[in-house]
């Protein structure tokens, strides 16, 4: 939450998310509690998500699995028919996701990969697949803490958030776009990795926010 909308405490402290103004809808997911799967709370969050506004929804989770459940299938194809973005990690190579796993194999969403300080594809914490659309910081992230305080972390976990913070300002910059033609902006403005594009690691680059507001797209 705080990487995407993080509003800072003043006189420069705190975090500063990559849309600060942007409004939030936090979801709770139980991984293997209580008496309904993660993947019916998964696919009710999602609809939950659409039926509230959401115009971007973060999805900060993997299943490690490249099929995923048929209510899946609904439920993101509700988000889709409602012009919602839905951004996905990677997942992380630290934590056993050697490759993309659902919800970031299924088509029409946008996923994101990890890249260091230098731009250069992280090994721990990010993963590969043919679906990643662009990459962003996985790496020496701070984000704020329930209650106060900071988390210094790493993984696609929380380059998501940033990549999902910079479609809520493209959403906010160009209106009239559908999520389709948000998407394009992303992959299209993108800066190069130095490899060619799409790559199965970098997607089509390093996430620019500055032109995916405000570049010529066609």
């Amino acid at each position: 939450a705080s990487l995407a909308a993080g509003r800072g405490r003043g006189g420069g402290a705190g975090v500063i998310g990559s849309a600060p103004e942007a409004n939030l809808l936090a979801i709770s997911i139980g991984f293997g509690v209580g008496t309904r799967s993660s993947d019916d709370q998964i696919a009710d969050a999602v609809k939950w998500a659409v039926d509230n506004g959401a115009s971007v929804i973060n999805m900060s989770l993997t299943r490690n699995s490249l099929e995923w459940p048929e209510s899946w299938d609904e439920a993101f194809l509700y988000a889709f028919e409602h012009d919602v973005v839905v951004v996905a990690a990677a997942g992380n190579r630290g934590s056993g996701t050697t490759e993309v796993g659902a919800p970031a194999t299924i088509p029409g969403v946008l996923v994101v990969g990890g890249v260091d300080r230098s731009g250069k594809a992280s090994f721990d914490a990010s993963s590969q697949g043919i679906t990643i659309a662009v990459s962003a910081p996985s790496e020496d992230l701070v984000g704020a803490a329930p209650g106060g305080g900071y988390y210094a972390w790493a993984g696609t976990s929380g380059a998501t958030p940033i990549v999902a913070g910079i479609v809520a300002l493209v959403r906010a910059a160009h209106p009239g776009l559908d999520a389709g033609n948000v998407i394009n902006r992303m992959t299209a403005t993108a800066k190069s990795p130095g490899v060619a594009v799409p790559s199965p690691i970098y997607g089509y680059g390093l996430v620019d926010a500055a032109a995916a507001v405000s570049a010529d797209v066609p």
